[in-house]
């Protein structure tokens, strides 16, 4: 069967909720109750009384009940036959004619009685099963089923299967037990130490509706991506699972079949999309790069423009929350800003005065910014100034409440845009923070100023710097660092990720995403935390730097990009956090560091989508085409990922988190 294109199936799960809605609208009612699940004739139906009227029965049995089909996609699809009985109220059992229909269409479709899956995904759904104005229903399963590679003799399955021996050699590395992956994404490259040359390997990976078998011989230093043939499994298992994954790897030496190593994974239902904007940090090329999760990393194309009028460096950027524009320091350190379109690259504005570290705002319309009075990073004026984009013109200014020590910097924008975070630096300098705290001050675009200035994080024990605030996107809650000092580089470099809400309070350490337990009891080599614009599958995303192995493909030198998930709905004092996963396709050869997380540039009306963050309008639905475009809402509920003002705009399980429908968190 072949693998559908993720447009594809997510148009097919919003023909079956259609198609659901249509059942219960009235569909296959009284006017219509021999009609199949196709809206084909059936044969009249049973149980009419006098007069043609539909009889009323005391209850409707579907068979089969809470059907579980298994479907190989290496073997012929399994067809499944329904039939339909009313019991009257003294038992006697009449069988129906009626109106068939699956709620999962991506997994499963009727024909006339018989459900045939697609093979395109496994899911859970329900079967109903109407007649006249009655409605029965029962739920169905549909498990996919996935082997690859050789099996070996049944000598060795018999080995595999009754292995009882410990595998005191065999280490996993990578991904970290309990990770949390979003859909969207290629195969994570699966990888482990220990293995001799020559080792066979038994990989398995089994949830609820997937189930993946596979034989490989993976020589030191040992790796297995999830193949793509006979599909792609890691795009089956991903959009067919909504929670935990089972994973086990086993080895046979050529003499003994060891006991497996296991881990849990946690497939979240939601998709990452959008681009990360980071530094690359290389003597010849320091400039912003930017990178889709799931792609290979790109030059930011106006970096390329700004190179030919002669920028030497574009760095400290900040991207608007919904990636229309950029604002950087275009020549590195206390040099003026620049804003740019991140759809064109083109260079929007370039302003004439020093600044270092400035915000954009989250529809792109102004910029935070410092004064340098000397164009140095030890000689700041200590307060912040507010323009639009394209002209430093200041609207106002937010100064530091009087006697206070110290000088603004790093400034985040809230994604509600009513308030701005940022460090107050009270050791070092504008680039090397040595001791800072965390502030946070209203914002107010149409009367332009600044209030309620205030203080909300202060040092702890272990570190004396505070920074890098990142708002989560319900506005509500703040991931910051603790470090030694503000930048990476140099072994005295240490940091943590952290959360708290955005008033300061219930501040707890990120110990899942830090690396606890996988790089031991206190790993502390995490920096510069930026939270995705939209809660997907029921978390927040976060992006940050880290300096760690990835498995056993390079030693961790380089600082490079990772993202963990935190659940949407954080609890005080429990580590919401959960182990970060690698973002393949960056550039291994360098320090890469200060990610920003945004969407990509929205699209317009009729333009194709997956999701409706993709579009200007927020929306994204089926044309009647058999096409997903961006188009304006009707009446209806919105869908996951779908513009809202309210939870009460959001269909039923979702809840409205930073002006997009999600789920309310993980199941």
């Amino acid at each position: 069967m072949p693998a559908p294109s993720r447009s594809t199936w997510l148009l097919l799960l919003t023909l079956a909720t259609t198609t659901a809605l249509a059942h219960v609208a009235g569909c296959g009612t009284e006017t219509d109750p021999g009609a199949g699940g196709d809206g084909d004739a059936g044969p009249p139906p049973f149980g009419t009384g006098d007069g043609g009227q539909v009889e009323q029965f005391a209850k409707i049995m579907i068979t089969p009940e809470n059907a579980q089909v298994t479907v190989d996609l290496n073997a012929t699809t399994p067809v499944t036959e329904y039939a339909a009985k009313g019991v009257r109220s003294d038992g006697t059992e009449v069988p129906l004619n009626g109106a068939w229909n699956f709620t999962r269409i991506d997994a499963a479709a009727f024909t006339a009685n018989k459900l045939v899956p697609t093979g395109f995904v496994g899911g859970k759904g329900e079967v109903s099963f109407t007649y006249g104005n009655q409605i029965a229903k029962t739920p169905a399963t549909f498990k996919l089923r996935v082997t690859a590679g050789t099996p070996p003799d049944p000598a060795v399955l018999g080995a595999f299967a009754n292995a009882a021996t410990d595998d005191g050699a065999m280490t996993l590395l990578y991904p970290y037990d309990k990770t949390v992956f979003p859909r969207g994404l290629p195969s994570p490259l699966v990888q482990w130490n220990g293995g001799g040359a020559g080792n066979l390997y038994r990989i398995e990976a089994k949830s609820e509706t997937f189930e993946f078998l596979g034989y490989a011989s993976a020589d030191p230093p040992s790796r297995y991506p999830f193949p793509n043939v006979p599909a792609d499994v890691w795009a089956k298992l991903t959009d067919s699972t909504e929670g935990d994954v089972a994973v086990a790897i086993q080895r046979y030496d050529g003499t003994t079949a060891y006991k497996a190593k296991t881990q849990t994974w946690r497939i979240a239902p939601g998709s990452l999309k959008g681009s990360i904007y980071y530094t690359r940090l290389v003597d010849a090329d320091s400039f912003v790069r930017r990178i889709e999760p799931g792609k290979n990393a790109s030059r930011f194309l106006g970096l390329d423009i700004a190179r030919q009028a002669g920028t030497q460096c574009i760095v400290c950027h900040s991207v608007s929350r919904d990636g229309s524009r950029m604002v950087a320091s275009y020549n590195g350190g206390a040099s003026p800003w620049a804003t740019y379109d991140l759809k064109t690259g083109a260079e929007l504005y370039r302003s004439t005065q020093p600044s270092g570290f400035q915000a954009i705002s989250p529809n792109g319309s102004h910029v935070l910014w410092r004064h340098w009075s000397s164009g140095s990073f030890t000689n700041p004026d200590a307060k912040l100034l507010l323009s639009t984009f394209d002209n430093d013109a200041v609207l106002a200014q937010m100064s530091l409440p009087a006697g206070t020590p110290g000088q603004p910097g790093h400034p985040v924008w809230s994604p509600d845009g009513s308030r701005v975070a940022f460090s107050v630096r009270t050791g070092g300098d504008g680039l090397n923070i040595t001791a800072s705290t965390v502030w946070t001050t209203d914002v107010n675009l149409v009367t332009p100023g600044f209030a309620n200035t205030r203080k909300i994080l202060d040092p702890n024990a272990e570190f004396p710097v505070v920074t890098y605030p990142s708002f989560t996107p319900d506005s509500k809650w703040l991931a910051f660092m603790r470090g030694s000092k503000s930048r990476s580089d140099g072994a005295d470099a240490l940091a943590e990720l952290w959360l708290a809400a955005a008033d300061g309070s219930s501040p707890v350490r990120l110990d899942h995403a830090n690396g606890v337990p996988d790089l031991g009891p206190s790993p502390k080599k995490s920096w510069g935390p930026s939270v995705h614009p939209v809660a997907a599958g029921g978390y927040f995303w976060v992006a940050f730097f880290s300096q760690r192995p990835y498995g056993n493909s390079f030693n961790g030198a380089n600082r490079q990009l990772w993202i963990a998930a935190v659940d949407s709905q954080p609890k005080p004092g429990v580590d919401p956090s959960h182990p970060a996963f690698y973002v393949a396709g960056q550039e291994t050869d360098s320090t890469n560091e200060r990610p920003q997380f945004t969407v990509n540039p929205c699209k317009p009306l009729g333009d194709t989508c997956e999701a409706g963050y993709d579009c200007c309008d927020g929306y994204c639905r089926d044309d009647g085409k058999g096409t997903l475009v961006c188009q304006q809402k009707g009446n209806e509920c919105a869908k996951s990922g779908e513009k809202c003002t309210l939870d009460g705009d959001c269909c039923e399980g979702t809840a409205c988190i930073g002006g997009f429908c999600a789920p309310t968190g993980p199941k």
